[in-house]
C-alpha cells in the first residue's frame, strides 16, 4: 500500500473538521452527529487497511529552514493506538445525545482532536510531533468550556494551564534535542535515536519529557486537573480524552524516553517505577472515597496509569508490551465506563452516588446499562476473560524481576479495583427505587450501540488476547533495556516472546506478521 494512505489517515479527520461547520443550520442534529462518525469509520477503515498492506513511509519538505517536515510512518507502536483513536472517536461521536447542541462545531471540534492525536502517532519528526501535540488542547479546551458541566469554566482553565504547561515542556525538550546534538539540530526520529547525548543533557531532557507526559497521561503528582476535567467534560469528550488523548502521554514516555534516551531511563526507572506505584495506590484509595461515579472513574484511571507508568519503568521485553497492552485495554475499558456513566446520567439527571439506587430494577430501573457497567469494572479490575486481565499480568510479570517492591504495591492496589467497583455497584445497583424520582426512561437500542460495542471489544480482547499484545512485539522487543533473566533460555540470544515459554502467560504471543495474517 503507498505511502498515500498516511496521508488518508489524516485527510478524514481533517476533511470531517473543515466541512462539518459548513453544513446548513437546518440539517438535524442526528444526521450531523451520523456524518461525523463517518468520517471517523472511514479513518478506521484506512487503518485497518494500513494493517494489511503497512505502507512505506512519507517524507515531504515542509519549513525546511526550521526543520519542520511532514514525516509521517506506522509501526507496531503506533499502528494499534491509531485504530483506537479511530475507534473510540466513532464511537465516541455516536454517544452524543440525538439533540446535542450546535452540532456541526461540536463534532467538528471532536474531528479536530482525532486529527492532532493521529498525527502525533504517525509524526517521525519531533517538530512535527510537538505540533500534533499542541493541536489537541484546543478543541478539548473548547469542548468542555462551551459543552461542558455546571463548573465548565474552572474544569477548562484548569485543563488549559495544565496542558500549557505540557506543552512548553515538551518544548523545551525538543529544542533541547536539537541544542544538545553533537550532529547538529535534527529533529528526525532516526536522527535522535542515533544521537550521542552527553548524560548531563540527557538528565535535562528526560526531566522535560517526564514533566510534559506526565501531566499529559497523567500521573500522581501531576493529575490536578483530571479529576474536575473528567467530572464536567460532557461524555463523548471524556470518552475521547481517557480513551485516546492520555495515550498520548504514555506513547511519548516510550518513544521519546526510553527509545531516544535509554540510559538516563535505565538509571532513572526505579523512581519512574515508584512513582507508577504511588499513583496506582494514590488512585485506588481515591477511587474508594468519591462520592461522584465521574470522579470515581477518573481515580481508577489514574491508578491504571501507574501500573502503565510501571511497565515502562522496567522496560524489559514482556513490561513494554504490556504497557502497550495496557494502552489498548484502558483505552476501550474507561470509554465503555463512560459510556455507561453517560447513559446514566442522561436518564437519571445524576452521576453522585447517593442520590442513585436500584438501578439493577427490571422493571423501573436501567439494568442493561447496569450490566455493561459491571462487565466493565470487572475488566478494570483484571478479571480473567476480560480485555485487563492480559495487558495487566504481562505488565506486572515483565516488571516483577526488575521492580518486585513496586510491582507487589501495584498489584496490591489493583486490588483496589474490586473494592471500590463493588461498593460503587452495591449502592447504585441495588437497595429501593426512590418512588419520587424513580420515573426513568429506558435506554434504547440506538443509545446503547456504542457501549454495546465496546463490551464485544473488551470482552473479544480478553478471549483473544493477542489482540493487544501481538501488534508491538518487534518493536517493544526492540527498545526493551532489559532481558527477563528467569524467561531467557539463553543469555546469549536476544529474547523474544515467541522463544520464551512464559510461566504465568498461558498463550503462545504470535509476531505482528503472524497476527496480520490470521
Amino acid at each position: 500500500m503507498g505511502s498515500s494512505s498516511l496521508l488518508l489517515l489524516l485527510a478524514a479527520p481533517l476533511a470531517g473538521t473543515l466541512l462539518l461547520p459548513l453544513l446548513p443550520a437546518t440539517v438535524p442534529s442526528v444526521r450531523v452527529r451520523g456524518i461525523a462518525a463517518l468520517f471517523g469509520a472511514l479513518q478506521l477503515l484506512v487503518g485497518l487497511l494500513c494493517w494489511q498492506h503497512p505502507p512505506a513511509d512519507l517524507q515531504l519538505s515542509w519549513l525546511p529552514k526550521l526543520g519542520l517536515r511532514l514525516d509521517l510512518g506506522l509501526d507496531g507502536l503506533s499502528l494499534p493506538l491509531v485504530l483506537l483513536t479511530a475507534l473510540i472517536t466513532s464511537l465516541s461521536i455516536l454517544s452524543a445525545a440525538a439533540d446535542q447542541s450546535r452540532p456541526r462545531l461540536f463534532f467538528s471540534l471532536m474531528l479536530a482532536t482525532n486529527l492532532g492525536v493521529v498525527t502525533g502517532l504517525l509524526a517521525r519528526n519531533a517538530l512535527l510531533f510537538l505540533l500534533a501535540f499542541e493541536l489537541v488542547l484546543i478543541p478539548i479546551t473548547l469542548l468542555v468550556a462551551v459543552w461542558g458541566g455546571e463548573k465548565r469554566a474552572g474544569a477548562a482553565v484548569r485543563f488549559l494551564l495544565y496542558s500549557a504547561v505540557s506543552g512548553l515542556a515538551l518544548l523545551a525538550a525538543v529544542l533541547a534535542f536539537a541544542w544538545f546534538n553533537p550532529a547538529g539540530p535534527l529533529f528526525a526520529f532516526e536522527d535522535l535515536r542515533q544521537a550521542q547525548f552527553s548524560p548531563t543533557a540527557q538528565r535535562w531532557i528526560l526531566a522535560l519529557l517526564l514533566l510534559s507526559f506526565g501531566l499529559k497521561l497523567p500521573v500522581f503528582p501531576l493529575h490536578g486537573w483530571q479529576p474536575f476535567t473528567y467530572g464536567q467534560a460532557p461524555t463523548p469528550v471524556v470518552m475521547l480524552l481517557a480513551g485516546s488523548v492520555s495515550k498520548l502521554g504514555a506513547y511519548g514516555l516510550l518513544r521519546f524516553g526510553v527509545g531516544f534516551l535509554p540510559d538516563t531511563w535505565a538509571a532513572w526507572s526505579p523512581w519512574i517505577a515508584a512513582a507508577g506505584a504511588i499513583s496506582a495506590v494514590y488512585g485506588a484509595l481515591n477511587a474508594i472515597a468519591q462520592s461522584d461515579i465521574r470522579r470515581l472513574m477518573a481515580y481508577s484511571s489514574l491508578g491504571h496509569m501507574g501500573l502503565l507508568v510501571l511497565g515502562l519503568s522496567a522496560a524489559t521485553p514482556l513490561s513494554l508490551q504490556g504497557a502497550v497492552a495496557q494502552m489498548l485495554a484502558h483505552g476501550i475499558i474507561v470509554a465503555l465506563l463512560f459510556a455507561c456513566v453517560g447513559l446514566i446520567e442522561r436518564k437519571t439527571g445524576t452521576t453522585a452516588i447517593p442520590e442513585l439506587s436500584g438501578l439493577m430494577n427490571p422493571l423501573r430501573g436501567l439494568p442493561f446499562t447496569m450490566g455493561m457497567l459491571l462487565l466493565a469494572m470487572m475488566a478494570a479490575a483484571g478479571i480473567p476473560g476480560l480485555a485487563g486481565f492480559p495487558a495487566e499480568l504481562l505488565v506486572f510479570e515483565g516488571s516483577w524481576t526488575t521492580f518486585p517492591r513496586a510491582t507487589l504495591v501495584s498489584l496490591i492496589a489493583s486490588g483496589f479495583t474490586a473494592v471500590y467497583a463493588i461498593r460503587l455497584f452495591n449502592r447504585v445497583g441495588f437497595g429501593r427505587l426512590d418512588n419520587e424520582r424513580a420515573d426513568w426512561s429506558s435506554t434504547c437500542w440506538s443509545e446503547r450501540a456504542p457501549a454495546m460495542a465496546l463490551t464485544v471489544l473488551v470482552i473479544a480482547a480478553g478471549l483473544w488476547p493477542t489482540a493487544l499484545t501481538g501488534w508491538s512485539e518487534t518493536e517493544s522487543t526492540g527498545l526493551a533495556l532489559r532481558t527477563q533473566p528467569f524467561l531467557s533460555r539463553d543469555a546469549a540470544q536476544p529474547l523474544t516472546l515467541a522463544a520464551a515459554a512464559s510461566p504465568l502467560v498461558a498463550v503462545t504471543l504470535p509476531s505482528a506478521s503472524e497476527l496480520r495474517t490470521s
